[in-house]
């Protein structure tokens, strides 16, 4: 019997780098990965992503872990499935791995509560360096905001906006997250940012606090133009990605331009 999970892509507005770990703000969005675990009769284990087998780091680590825990895999053939690019700061690497460790946990029988499946995805996340907590966000699903790793999440009000999103290239998530010039910097945007939003604690008051994060931490830099000509665009982190709840007027055509709305769900068994 096959088993599949979807994970909602989840866009993180402001951020401070932790040890392993990451506190900030953000939004899950209607647009998700889907993942399918099967058994194959004969050959070899698969992974693949929209029909073509890759590295993907990040599934082979939440594999692993399984394995740890005793699981036995068999021949597994695994499928993700996602209209969202990769490494564009939508959460891609968080949402594959925790909708592959749901449906992995529904497949094996493996009987693992809900909240060891969320570890192991978000220790392959952090452990590939391709995240620190979006897959702890991306369980969730929603507007939320943390201030400490110690707090759980606070979750906002709920606004459904439609965005304009539009995706121009990738960000490597470790050249940012391992670099001490960046995290220094990155932290006291940040520190200020989240400040900023408890004071405000509503959608307007996180696309203002994650415009600011995006300037003052020099993230932005890249699209200085695009910020100045469109007052509600911040960025998603950590992708040179730009997202707004008004259309967009871009100086430069992105890699790819999507619509999208805020949504309540989080990462679920379908």
């Amino acid at each position: 019997m096959a088993a599949t999970a979807s994970c909602p892509a989840y866009v993180t507005g402001l951020f401070l780098i932790g040890e392993n770990d990451a506190v900030g703000a953000g939004f899950s969005i209607d647009k998700s990965l889907t993942t399918t675990v099967s058994e194959r009769k004969a050959g070899r284990a698969t992974i693949m992503l929209n029909g073509s087998e890759g590295a993907l780091p990040v599934s082979k680590s939440v594999l692993r872990r399984y394995m740890e825990k005793g699981c036995r895999l068999g021949l597994l053939d695994i499928r993700h499935a996602t209209e969202i690019p990769v490494g564009f700061g939508l959460g891609m690497s968080a949402a594959g791995a925790l909708s592959l460790s749901l449906a992995l946990n529904e497949h094996l029988g493996a009987g693992l509560p809900r909240g060891e499946c969320i570890k192991i995805a978000h220790d392959a996340d952090v452990e590939c360096g391709t995240g620190l907590s979006g897959v702890d966000a991306a369980a969730i699903g929603g507007m939320l905001a943390r201030r400490s790793p110690s707090e759980q999440p606070l979750k906002l009000p709920f606004e459904e906006k439609t965005l304009g999103i539009a995706f121009y290239t990738p960000i490597k998530t470790s050249s940012v997250t391992k670099s001490p010039e960046w995290k220094k910097k990155v932290n006291a945007a940040g520190s200020e940012a989240l400040g900023m939003l408890f004071g405000n604690r509503n959608w307007e008051g996180l696309v203002m606090a994650s415009r600011q994060f995006a300037q003052k931490s020099g993230l932005a830099d890249w699209c200085t133009p695009e910020m100045e000509s469109n007052p509600r665009a911040s960025m998603a982190m950590l992708g040179r990605t730009l997202f707004s709840d008004i259309p967009l007027n871009l100086s430069r055509k992105p890699f790819m331009l999507l619509q999208a709305k805020t949504a309540q769900d989080g990462a679920k068994l379908l």
